[in-house]
């Protein structure tokens, strides 16, 4: 029985040595587990002095899979490499979206191979669809993309469903000249009819509704220069994964 007891104690302790923390710590982040490998992994840097700064690149890691990004970032203070820091930093920043806090860590990075920088950069600004910017970071699909004029979007709505017509968006254009020929055409009825009441109601509708042609024209020329944008984002994704 002493025997036996001895021996679990010592099986015990070999589960708490720091090298087989680390190796658990591993096993666990390669099974996808990153909230236990996490734990065993500041439980390392608690029970060993040594691989400090690798343990919290792995830490940071972690937290980055986590989506705890502000955790992450204070863990970034714990490096001495002051390049692995800026890029860690602006990797994070870029993966939240702020694109201009990301470069300000970026810029920082000349050089260096290990760090690829400049896509992240370049992506950043390819994010914000601020493509000739990206241009000077990254390689840009050919050609860049083309874009409808709000101004004349406007202008063409002024008959209605001119600007979604300008959009390519045949079946809104239709609609749009329907609805306000229709009310158009029931205002005049009206007033030749001399129903003042339904007139006034008419005529307000024809307002109304030639109004929101014409916003429509406009914001279709919007949705139609932000899908530009988007689908041009997904061909520069697509050559720099």
């Amino acid at each position: 029985m002493v025997t036996l007891s001895v021996i679990y104690l010592i099986t015990q302790a070999n589960l708490f040595e720091p090298v087989n923390i680390l190796k658990f710590a591993d096993y666990l982040y390669l099974e996808g587990d990153y909230q236990s490998a996490l734990n065993e992994y500041r439980r390392y840097i608690f029970l060993s002095n040594s691989l400090k700064g690798e343990i919290h690149e792995k830490i940071i890691d972690c937290l980055i899979k986590l989506k705890r990004f502000n955790e992450a970032l204070m863990e970034c203070e714990k490096i001495e490499d002051t390049t692995k820091v800026n890029y860690t930093k602006g990797f994070i920043y870029f993966l939240t979206g702020k694109y201009d806090r990301a470069r300000e860590y970026l810029v920082k990075i000349e050089n260096n191979s290990k760090f690829d920088a400049k896509k992240l950069i370049g992506l950043s600004f390819a994010y914000e669809f601020r493509f000739l910017e990206a241009e000077g970071f990254i390689s840009l699909p050919k050609p860049l993309p083309k874009y409808k004029s709000p101004i004349l979007g406007g202008v063409f709505s002024l008959f209605p469903g001119g600007g979604h017509f300008y959009c390519g968006r045949l079946g809104d254009g239709i609609y749009s000249l329907l609805v306000v020929s229709t009310v158009s055409a029931l205002s005049y009825y009206y007033y030749k009819s001399n129903e003042d009441l339904k007139f006034g109601i008419s005529v307000s509708a024809t307002v109304l509704f030639y109004s929101a042609s014409i916003y429509g024209g406009i914001n279709a020329v919007r949705n139609y220069n932000y899908y530009q944008n988007e689908r041009y984002l997904q061909e520069i994704l697509k050559e720099n994964p």
